[in-house]
């Protein structure tokens, strides 16, 4: 029988009371503590005017206290949204405005007054502390709304997806089954607790009764190695921008860990070609997982490219929550295959509930209950989904379509690129051609003539690129997307 997170995390509390829940900055907390403390928490809001279904607006933090403001707000029935740690007080009060919030929890109050708002000072373990002796309260309903997560906007302006606690639930139940949880995972989370992927292996992690190590982000890389010397199975939730990192700062080193690592999973964007290809080669017994999905519809697909390499563009297989179809641009469904591409959409308890006060924007992805994507692919005749490339950012080059990613994935896999982007620039015969933006390693000259030769044995002629151009680092979103709207006909370049 499905339940809650909360619920989840109370039965644990029940039966393994002393089981390490989350380790954050160094510091174990076990099962009976968090949910004592969560619960208390959620007594300190009800107390302070929190309604049930009341929206609350917060910052999050890769720290126990936000664990606990994150699960004591679904235990006083209410719904979190959690922005960025240092987002300014302005925008807080936009997106409080944007969600309704009833209530905003903040260090500092003072930019928020006057708006006829409930006003809580940031002090949450203290507070908690003050109701710890309270009785358990009512969990809430599994059709009740949850979370109202911030997209990046990297297709649009930022949209306030809301969620159930049915869909966190689903979404915790589809992530146990495919990255194969154990009851004595380990999981190592250094991303952002407000974005998707990260927040999704908290829940998930509570859900299943094991262990999250909460790191704030990558920055102290001995910090993560330390971790991954933690008793138990251990697992990590890296996207593709920190296991790039782990190979620039320390080369080959994450292969001595070769016989401690069960699953390394990935999200957020496609893992590069050639990244995919060095883990293989660093950990060929580890489980290593692209995680599939979006805010709207969390984690679909599974795909474990050391199981099943050389699958270029492929996401995977619909896990049990979801189901994959594809569709044509009238959003019929279509017998897709290789030489019939469509776009994906997605049906399932997974999926969002729609863009909060967006009726409008609602409409345009979701219909039925389906969410509809602008991700085109196909699913072969084994039930593997692919992708290549998202409708928006697919280049047609005198009348023939490329997908960037297919290009950036070419130019990774030469020795020395650190980092690339493929954007769009006017061309007077073709209307547009590919322009490529490329960081090198330091000690490596910028060769036109070497970088274009190289694609030239790895894509068809019209793929490669015909201009060029080097760059200091390339523009990402805060949650290590590159950033294509800041490229807009190739106009910006970071030199």
């Amino acid at each position: 029988m499905r339940k809650t997170i909360v619920e989840c995390v109370y039965e644990h509390a029940k039966a393994t009371p002393d089981k390490t829940a989350v380790i954050a900055g160094g510091v174990e907390t076990s099962y009976s503590r968090l949910f004592a403390l969560s619960n208390a928490y959620g007594s300190f809001l009800t107390a302070q005017g929190l309604k049930k279904g009341g929206v609350v607006v917060t910052r999050a933090a890769q720290t126990l206290e936000y664990v606990v403001l994150y699960l004591g707000v679904h235990m006083a029935g209410g719904v979190i949204s959690s922005l960025e740690k240092s987002v300014p007080d302005q925008v807080m009060g936009q997106v409080a405005d944007t969600v309704k919030a009833q209530m905003i929890i903040s260090t500092e109050l003072s930019a928020f007054e006057g708006e006829g708002r409930t006003l809580v000072k940031r002090d949450v373990l203290a507070d908690a502390e003050r109701f710890i002796e309270s009785p358990v309260r009512p969990f809430p309903q599994l059709e009740d709304s949850a979370d109202i997560l911030f997209t990046t906007g990297t297709t649009g302006k930022s949209k306030g997806v809301e969620l159930s606690h049915k869909a966190l639930a689903a979404t915790a139940e589809n992530l146990i089954y495919g990255c194969g949880y154990k009851q004595d995972t380990v999981i190592i989370v250094p991303g952002p607790l407000n974005h998707a992927n990260p927040i999704r292996k908290l829940f998930t992690t509570l859900v299943n009764g094991s262990t999250i190590v909460i790191l704030d982000g990558m920055i102290d890389i001995r910090a993560f190695f330390k971790a991954l010397d933690t008793p138990g199975s251990i697992a990590c939730c890296l996207p593709p921008s920190a296991v790039r990192m782990i190979f620039t700062l320390t080369k080959d080193k994450i292969g001595e860990y070769a016989d401690r690592i069960d699953f390394i999973e990935s999200a957020t964007a496609p893992l590069p070609e050639t990244d995919r290809e060095h883990l293989c080669r660093l950990l060929p017994n580890t489980r290593l997982l692209n995680n599939y999905g979006s805010s709207e519809s969390a984690s679909v697909c599974m795909y474990d490219y050391n199981k099943y390499p050389g699958r270029v563009g492929c996401v995977g297989k619909a896990m049990p929550n979801s189901q994959i179809v594809v569709v044509n641009d009238d959003r019929e469904i279509i017998h897709s295959s290789k030489d019939n591409m469509g776009l994906l959409a997605c049906i399932g308890d997974v999926n969002m509930k729609g863009y909060i006060n967006e009726p409008e924007l609602t409409r345009e992805v979701l219909e039925d209950g389906v969410v509809y994507t602008s991700d085109v692919g196909y699913i072969d005749d084994e039930g593997f989904v692919y992708i290549s490339g998202r409708k928006g950012d697919v280049i047609n080059v005198g009348g023939l379509k490329v997908a960037p990613t297919e290009v950036e994935a070419a130019a990774l896999a030469l020795d020395g690129v650190v980092d690339c982007i493929c954007v769009p620039v006017d061309n007077a015969i073709t209307g547009k051609a590919l322009k490529l933006i490329v960081v090198l390693r330091e000690d490596l000259p910028f060769e036109v003539k070497t970088i274009r030769s190289f694609l030239s044995t790895r894509l068809e002629a019209f793929k490669v690129p015909t201009v060029y151009e080097q760059a200091d680092h390339v523009a990402r979103t805060y949650n290590g997307k590159l950033d294509r709207k800041a490229y807009a006909n190739g106009e910006l370049c970071m030199v």
